[in-house]
């Protein structure tokens, strides 16, 4: 029999993310550089055999959560550092194709190594320096970029960069200089006949019902009317041989400066591209440090606690919440109950009465465990995991592939778990098989069960068929459900407030 070629799988997929609510809790990581957002989007989980760089980033975030639960304001100087890093990854990259920079690019680059040495600085007052490792400063680059600078932070091309640049801007300060006396001279002529001077322009605009002032203004030398209209006169500063002569010179003088200062651009983009790949270095490490600060102030908000790391392929959580749910049944009123869970490799079965919290129990399972092997301190009293190689994940709420029925989609899902599931992960299925009759529903899902009973992957099914939790092999969870001591009469309206929704071990005689 030919069987369907098994792919490596994803941990968790678009529908598994959108299902188990993942996608809505990481969008509440709030970095807040481009870099740290840009690496946000695109955030892989730990692999399972990454167990030891994960058990790192859980202790760097654990570290940030407790402190922010402390002082909430003891990352602020860090955040405001980060809000002023500019994502120039394509400035550097064009620094290496031979690109020569502007005087924009040189000053961003600058400013980045300033920061950077206010944020090492920061990171050693705070005792945070294991959050990453020492920041590159890229000395002789910031120093490249200073030369002349009588600020520290701004950046222009110094006379102090080459004599030649110094001389001849000499000249053409001396040239403007001259220009300007000139038209200084006329100006104040001008003021003295009509108590203004000339528009940025070089002219100036009288009434002819002023002949006095026309007169006298066209006594002035180098003053002359260049526009004549109906009821004004313009009058214009015109150069003599000389100031042109002087003019001509300076647009020389202005030509040979650029040419020094871009000869100079070209040389600190040299220094700049050879830099570049430790600068590049830099911006991806501000970003790690951007996306750990975010989960540290995200587990600070929602009192989230370290997961254990097992050695086994258990999951336990005590007092579990789901953050989605819970907010939820807190904004309708109700009062939500932490779930405890322990599942291990095989199968489990939870059985309970509809609107049980089954389907929220699964979710809860997957989220956490999908916020843990991100990174993330996890909603829950405590928590030990064996991580994942993949989280799947067909609930209730399932998008079913176009043209497919629900139970088609169903079994579609199934026979992609089954088929690619060798590596041992986390399968979630809700009312297995219920889109179909009874007898039939119950006979393939406990084909189903059997099959992914000799798997290594952690299975929790939900379902209405009793028969599945009298399979050999499987463990049974019931939820607990209605606490009928407490519901009195003519309170059946209120069944929701006495629905006991925790999971217990149920008994093998039990239903």
């Amino acid at each position: 029999m030919c069987r369907g070629r098994r792919v490596s799988m994803q941990f968790l997929d678009a529908e598994a993310r959108r299902q188990l609510g993942f996608d809505q809790v990481w969008s509440r990581l709030k970095p807040v550089s481009p870099q740290g957002r840009a690496r946000q989007h695109k955030a892989a989980a730990f692999e399972a055999k990454d167990r030891e760089r994960l058990e790192e980033e859980l202790d760097r975030v654990e570290r940030i959560c407790r402190a922010l639960q402390t002082n909430p304001k003891v990352a602020d100087n860090l955040l405001y550092f980060l809000t002023m890093v500019r994502d120039i990854n394509g400035t550097l990259n064009r620094s290496m194709q031979g690109s020569t920079l502007d005087d924009m690019e040189f000053y961003e680059i600058k400013k980045l190594l300033l920061i950077a040495k206010e944020i090492q600085t920061e990171l050693e007052r705070l005792e945070w320096t294991s959050l990453l490792a020492p920041l590159d400063l890229c000395p002789e680059c910031r120093e490249a970029l200073s030369v002349g600078q009588r600020s520290k932070e701004s950046f222009y091309i110094a006379d102090a960069y080459d004599p030649k640049l110094a001389k001849v801007r000499r000249e053409r300060i001396r040239l403007e200089g001259l220009l300007a006396d000139f038209r200084g001279s006329v100006e104040s002529k001008i003021m003295h006949a009509a108590g203004r001077t000339l528009s940025m322009d070089g002219d100036i605009t009288v009434s002819k019902a002023e002949p006095e002032l026309i007169s006298r203004l066209e006594a002035i030398e180098n003053l002359a009317p260049v526009h004549l209209s109906a009821h004004s006169v313009t009058f214009a500063l015109v150069e003599n041989e000389s100031m042109h002569q002087t003019r001509q010179e300076l647009g020389q003088s202005r030509e040979e400066e650029e040419a020094c200062k871009q000869e100079i651009r070209g040389r600190l983009t040299q220094t700049v591209a050879t830099s570049a790949p430790r600068l590049l270095g830099v911006l991806e490490q501000l970003a790690y440090l951007d996306i750990v600060l975010a989960k540290g102030r995200l587990s600070a908000e929602i009192d989230g606690v370290k997961p254990r790391l097992f050695h086994n392929s258990n999951i336990r959580i005590e007092e579990g919440r789901h953050l989605l749910v819970e907010e939820e049944v807190q904004q309708r009123g109700h009062t939500y109950t932490p779930l405890n869970v322990e599942v291990s490799a095989g199968v489990t079965i939870v059985t309970g009465p509809n609107m049980g919290g089954k389907t929220a129990s699964l979710k809860m399972i997957g989220l956490l465990t999908a916020m843990a092997q991100y990174g993330l301190l996890v909603p829950a009293a405590a928590m030990e995991f064996s991580p994942q190689n993949f989280i799947r994940a067909h609930l209730t709420v399932a998008e079913i592939p176009k043209g497919l029925s629900a139970f088609a989609g169903e079994l579609a899902f199934l026979r992609d778990v089954i088929q690619n599931s060798q590596g041992g992960g986390l399968i979630l299925v809700d009312e297995i098989a219920h889109g179909t009759n009874p007898p039939e529903g119950a006979a393939m899902a406990q084909a189903i069960i059997e099959e992914l009973c000799q798997k290594i992957s952690i299975t929790v099914i939900t379902t209405h068929y009793p028969s599945l939790a009298r399979l050999g092999g499987v463990l049974h969870l019931r939820v607990r459900g209605l606490e009928r001591d407490r519901l009195g009469q003519g309170q059946m309206a209120a069944l929701q407030n006495h629905m006991d929704y925790r999971l217990e071990k149920a008994s093998p005689d039990g239903p």
